[in-house]
């Protein structure tokens, strides 16, 4: 838990700095954090006897992300390279012979599309008027629902919600990810000049929507038997490990703002 705590403080001013910075430093942070995210996958995936397929989840994951800036929408070019790496994967499937190459083709492209499209949607969220607010917003919501679910479950979790899949997850600790994200997630709103109601919703979205992203990333360590998907962040494993709840949650809250909240 110490090392936990640490870890914790010493990344959450990177983090944040990023965020209110905004611009290229910001969307370049995204595109590195999303191709480590696609190597660790790669990764597990090796160790369920799969062969490694990192140069074109690399491609699509960060054609997609950096796209949205430097692709103009007018001329498709972020369809185009979408495409042609479509084509390419599959060809290159062609020439390589292996056991399964249309699974292991697949695999590839679906690291990069997950992780690609979650990882435009932080750019987009941060791309919005008050963005760095909005998307800190939404990040804190999913932090406080992670917190509250980790002491309530600690403390009072008897009925587990997924034994197979995450053994330490509860119900009583869904609960207590739902009542520190209403609770507190508004206070975060109102520090930031944001609606209660809107810091209320994303927090609910974080207990919420966020274990469905959690559960994804263990259901798939758990085929591959892995407890972590890297060891880069002491005390909390990998950075798929990290943005397992977010990559739900910031879809979510992007759209929730959009539509609900402007």
């Amino acid at each position: 838990m110490l090392t936990r705590v640490i870890s914790a403080l010493i990344l959450l001013p990177i983090v944040v700095g990023l965020i209110w910075l905004g611009g290229w430093p910001f969307d370049i942070a995204i595109a590195l954090i999303m191709s480590l995210a696609v190597y660790q996958f790669n990764q597990l995936m090796r160790q369920g006897s799969h062969p490694r397929r990192v140069p074109w989840g690399f491609s699509l994951a960060l054609v997609i992300v950096i796209g949205l800036d430097v692709l103009s929408p007018q001329a498709n070019l972020l369809r185009l390279g979408i495409a042609l790496i479509l084509i390419a994967s599959l060809t290159w499937q062609l020439s390589h012979h292996q056991d399964e190459p249309t699974i292991n083709w697949a695999l590839a492209i679906a690291a990069g599309l997950y992780l690609g499209i979650a990882g435009a949607h932080f750019i987009l969220l941060r791309q919005l008027p008050n963005g760095e607010r909005w998307l800190l917003l939404t990040l804190t919501g999913t932090w406080l629902a992670d917190s509250g679910a980790y002491f309530i479950g600690s403390r009072f979790g008897r009925h587990k919600m997924t034994p197979t899949l995450s053994p330490k997850k509860s119900w009583e600790g869904l609960f207590g990810g739902i009542l520190f994200g209403l609770a507190l997630n508004p206070i975060v709103a109102a520090i930031f000049g944001l609606p209660l109601i809107h810091g209320a919703a994303l927090g609910l979205s974080g207990a919420t929507i966020g274990v469905f992203g959690d559960l994804s990333v263990s259901m798939i360590k758990r085929q591959v038997g892995a407890k972590d998907s890297g060891h880069l962040i002491p005390g909390h494993g990998g950075a798929l490990d990290r943005l397992d709840s977010l990559l739900f949650t910031v879809i979510v809250g992007y759209y929730y703002i959009i539509w609900l909240a402007r």
